[in-house]
C-alpha cells in the first residue's frame, strides 16, 4: 500500500439509511515529489441491500460439541516379527546464500523441522561457509552455536533455550565446514518444533556467505520385517553427469506385489576419501500420495554424510506416510550429488519388507480437540507446527490475535533504486526487525509482495528475489508467527480485472502462485496465502465504490484460479488457509454481497478499513475522533461482516486499518485501540498497516527498531485484553 493522491469522497448520505465505510488498500505509488506510502479510500452506501446468500458454510467452523474419538483396531491375519533399525544420516538445508556480518546481521537461524523429526537424536550441525568472494582467506572462524530445548531442560541456557559456549576454528581459505557437535545432554532435550542458530563474530572477513546447513542425527525405529532381499548392481554413479548422477532399479528385484518396503541400505565405495558425500533416495509411488514430489515419486532431500574412509552405508528407512503408496512395479533411486570423489559404486542395496504390519490403531481426533483447546486459551503459549496443522481456518483466524504490516518494502516497484526492497524509503528487513514486532506483542505478520517487476518473459520469479522473500517469511516463521504471504501492487503492473485481460491475468497469477507454492509447500499452517491485494481496475469511476459487475465477476473466477492452483499442489497445501476478498478490499455492499465463497472448507475473507477517511487518510481535515457515532460506524461494519461472514462459518480478517500521523498520538491511541476491542468483540482479526514513515502510517521505526509512539502499541495490547 502506498499514498494515493487524493480522491474525492461523498458527501451526502441518505437520511434513514444505513452508512457504511468502503475500505482501503494498497495501491499505486504517488507522484514523484512524494514518499511511497500506503493509504486508503472511503466511501459510503447508500442502500442496506440484503446480501445474497451465497455464502457457503465453512466445514471449519467452531462446533459446539466436541468430536468424538474412534479409536477402532484391526488385526490382521499375522502379526510380524520386529526388528530394531537405527540409521545415522545427514539432511541439508541447501542453496542458503544468506551473508553474515561479524558487526550487524551476525546470526542465523533454522527450523529443526527441516532435519529432523520427534524422536530422533541429533549429533551435530555442520555449516558450509564461503568467502563473498570465492577466494578470500577467512583466517580464523569465531562464533557459537544455540538450539531450542524443551521447556522443562536442565541444560537450558535462557527460556527454552540452550547456547553454547564462543568457539573457534582455523580456516585458512575461502571454504569452511564449522561443526558443532551437540552436547549428549542437550540432545537429549532438544524440541524439534524449534530451532537450531549459528552466530558469526569474527574472521579476518566482514562478511560471510552461509551456503548449507547438514544436521546429523540418529533415528531408530522399530520396523515389521519379514525377509529381507538384496542386490549387487555395481553401478558407477558421476556426479557431474546428467544421466550417472541417479541409479533406479527395479523394486521387483526386491519386494512382491504384496510387500510393503521398511528399510533400504545402499553400500558404497570409491577410490579415495570421500569427504562430504550428498545425495538423495528415491522411490515410485502409486496416485493419491500427497507427499508425492514429483508425479507418482516420491524424493528426499539432500542426505550428507561426512567421512574420511572410501565407502560408506546408507540405510534409509522408508516413512510410514508413503509405505501405502509404493509402487512395487516401479523404482528404487539413489541420487549422487557431490563427494571428493568424481566416481562412486553401488556395491549392494539391501532391503526390509513386511508382508504384514499385525494391529493398526486408526488415527483419532485427540491432537485437534487439544488445538482447539488451546487456540480457545487466551494464556497458552504460541502454537507448535503440529498443533497449527490439526486447526481449523478459523481457529487459525482467530489465534492471530493482532498483526503488524511489512508496507512498502517487498511491495515497492517503479522505484529509482537497484533494490526494489529499499527503494519506498525503508531499510533492508532484518531478523532484528521482526524480533521486536514479536516482542511488542504482535503474533502474525503480513509481508506484501509485488511481483510483476521480478517476472521473466515466461513468468518465472527471480531466483535471487524469491529466495530474499522466503528468508523474510523465514524471519516471522523462526519467531513462531503466522505469517500471510500475498500478490500486493501487482494491479498496477499488469493484475487488471477485465473480461478482455482475464486469460493473460490468470496465466499469470497462476504462475506465481504455483511457483510459491512449490517454495513454500512444507511450510506449516503458520503460513497463509492471500491470493490477491484490493483487485480493481484503477481510475475507473468505481475504483472504491464497490467497481462494477465484470470486475467482481473476474474476481471471483481469478480467486477461484489461485485457490484451485494451490490446492492442486497437493501436502500441506491442501488445506492451507486461503484468504480471498471483495473488489479492492472494500466493505461496501455492492462489493461484500457479490463475494463468491467457493466450496473450500480452508477459505478466509480479508477486507481492508480505513474509517472514517477524513481522520484517518492524508487528508488534513480532520484529526479528532471518538464521538459516539464514529465508535457506530466502525461497530456497524463489523456486525455487518460477522452477518455476513462470520455467522456462516468463514473467518474475517482486517488486514489493513491505520491512521496517518497528524501529531494526535493520544487520539491514534484511543482509534487503535477500539478498533481493536471491537473488532474482537465481532469476532474478527486485525493487522495494522505501517509503511515505516513517520509522518505517514509508521509505526516501526525500522533503522533503530523503536516504536515512533509507543503508547499505541500498547494501547493495541490492553484493547486484546479487554
Amino acid at each position: 500500500m502506498n499514498l494515493r493522491p487524493g480522491k474525492s469522497m461523498l458527501s451526502i448520505l441518505l437520511a434513514g439509511i444505513l452508512t457504511l465505510s468502503a475500505l482501503s488498500g494498497c495501491s499505486d505509488k504517488q507522484e514523484s515529489n512524494s514518499s511511497a506510502s500506503s493509504a486508503a479510500q472511503t466511501t459510503t452506501a447508500a442502500t442496506e441491500a440484503e446480501t445474497e446468500a451465497e455464502t457457503t458454510a465453512n466445514a471449519d467452523a467452531e462446533t459446539t460439541a466436541p468430536e468424538t474419538t474412534e479409536a477402532t483396531e484391526t488385526t490382521t491375519t499375522h502379526i510380524s516379527p520386529t526388528e530394531t533399525v537405527s540409521s545415522t544420516l545427514g539432511a541439508e538445508l541447501d542453496d542458503l546464500n544468506v551473508l553474515l556480518d561479524r558487526d550487524a546481521d551476525n546470526t542465523y537461524k533454522a527450523k529443526l523441522k527441516n532435519f529432523v523429526q520427534d524422536g530422533d537424536v541429533i549429533q551435530s550441525f555442520t555449516f558450509i561457509f564461503y568467502a563473498p568472494d570465492g577466494v578470500s582467506n577467512m583466517g580464523t572462524y569465531k562464533g557459537g552455536c544455540g538450539i531450542s530445548v524443551k521447556a522443562d531442560s536442565a541444560t537450558a541456557t535462557d527460556k527454552n533455550w540452550y547456547q553454547s559456549d564462543d568457539f573457534e576454528q582455523s580456516v585458512n581459505g575461502a571454504y569452511a565446514e564449522i561443526t558443532w557437535n551437540v552436547p549428549t545432554d542437550v540432545a537429549a532435550d532438544v524440541d524439534a518444533n524449534g530451532d537450531v542458530l549459528i552466530g558469526y563474530w569474527w574472521s579476518d572477513l566482514q562478511q560471510l556467505k552461509l551456503s548449507s546447513i547438514v544436521c546429523t542425527y540418529t533415528r531408530t525405529a522399530e520396523v515389521p520385517v519379514d525377509g529381507t532381499s538384496e542386490s549387487s548392481p555395481a553401478a558407477t554413479l558421476d556426479y557431474s553427469s546428467d544421466t550417472d548422477k541417479q541409479v533406479k532399479l527395479p523394486l521387483s528385484d526386491f519386494i512382491g506385489k504384496d510387500d510393503r518396503l521398511q528399510t533400504v541400505t545402499f553400500d558404497i565405495s570409491s577410490s579415495g576419501s570421500l569427504g562430504k558425500f550428498t545425495g538423495a533416495f528415491g522411490v515410485s509411488l502409486t496416485s493419491g500420495c500427497d507427499a508425492e514430489t514429483d508425479k507418482n515419486w516420491y524424493q528426499t532431500g539432500n542426505i550428507v554424510t561426512f567421512t574420511q574412509d572410501s565407502s560408506v552405508s546408507l540405510t534409509w528407512i522408508v516413512p510410514e506416510f508413503i509405505q501405502d503408496y509404493i509402487d512395487p512395479t516401479g523404482d528404487l533411486m539413489l541420487g549422487y550429488w557431490w563427494s571428493d570423489q568424481a566416481t562412486v559404486t553401488l556395491d549392494k542395496v539391501s532391503v526390509r519388507y513386511s508382508n504384514a504390519t499385525g494391529t493398526v490403531k486408526k488415527s483419532d481426533t485427540k491432537k485437534k480437540e487439544e488445538a482447539q483447546t488451546a487456540v480457545k486459551n487466551e494464556g497458552a503459549a504460541a502454537v507448535s507446527s503440529e498443533e497449527v496443522n490439526q486447526m481449523s481456518s478459523s481457529e487459525i483466524v482467530a489465534d492471530m490475535k493482532v498483526g503488524w504490516n511489512l508496507g512498502n518494502t517487498l511491495d515497492s516497484y517503479n522505484t529509482s533504486s537497484s533494490d526494489n526492497e529499499t527503494g519506498w524509503g525503508n531499510p533492508k528487513t532484518t531478523k532484528a526487525m521482526i524480533d521486536t514486532v514479536k516482542d511488542a506483542g504482535f503474533n502474525a505478520v503480513r509481508i506484501p509482495v509485488t511481483w510483476g517487476e521480478h517476472l521473466s518473459a515466461d513468468n518465472t520469479i527471480d531466483a535471487d528475489y524469491l529466495n530474499r522473500v522466503q528468508e523474510i517469511v523465514d524471519y516471522a516463521m523462526d519467531d513462531n508467527l503466522y505469517v500471510i504471504l500475498n500478490v500486493h501492487h501487482d494491479d498496477a503492473l499488469w493484475l487488471h480485472p477485465t473480461y478482455s485481460e482475464q486469460a493473460a491475468v490468470t496465466e499469470k497469477l497462476t504462475a506465481i502462485w504455483q511457483q510459491l507454492c512449490e517454495r513454500f509447500g512444507d511450510y506449516d499452517h503458520h503460513l497463509v496465502f492471500e491470493g490477491m491485494n484490493e483487485p480493481r481496475v484503477i481510475g475507473s469511476a468505481t475504483e472504491w465504490s464497490g467497481g462494477t459487475p465484470e470486475e467482481r465477476d473476474v474476481i471471483n473466477q481469478l480467486y477461484q484460479a489461485f485457490i484451485d492452483t494451490v490446492r492442486a499442489t497437493g501436502g500441506l497445501n491442501a488445506d492451507r488457509t486461503l484468504i480471498i476478498s471483495s473488489h479492492a478490499q472494500s466493505i461496501t455492499k455492492e462489493a461484500v454481497s457479490a463475494v463468491k465463497i467457493p466450496d473450500d472448507a480452508h477459505i478466509a475473507v480479508s477486507i481492508h478499513s480505513y474509517a472514517p477517511w477524513d481522520f484517518c487518510g492524508t487528508d488534513d481535515t480532520r484529526s479528532d475522533w471518538g464521538s459516539d457515532a464514529d465508535k457506530q460506524e466502525l461497530d456497524t461494519n463489523f456486525q455487518y461482516l460477522e452477518d455476513t461472514f462470520i455467522s456462516k462459518g468463514v473467518p474475517v480478517l482486517l488486514d489493513e486499518f491505520g491512521a496517518v500521523n497528524k501529531n494526535n498520538t493520544s487520539i491514534r491511541a484511543q482509534y487503535y485501540a477500539y478498533y481493536v476491542k471491537s473488532a474482537k468483540a465481532h469476532g474478527i482479526t486485525c493487522f495494522v498497516w505501517d509503511n515505516g514513515t513517520e509522518s505517514e502510517f509508521g509505526l516501526l521505526n525500522r533503522k533503530d527498531l523503536t516504536w515512533y509512539a509507543p503508547s499505541i502499541i500498547d494501547a493495541m495490547m490492553q484493547a486484546l485484553q479487554a
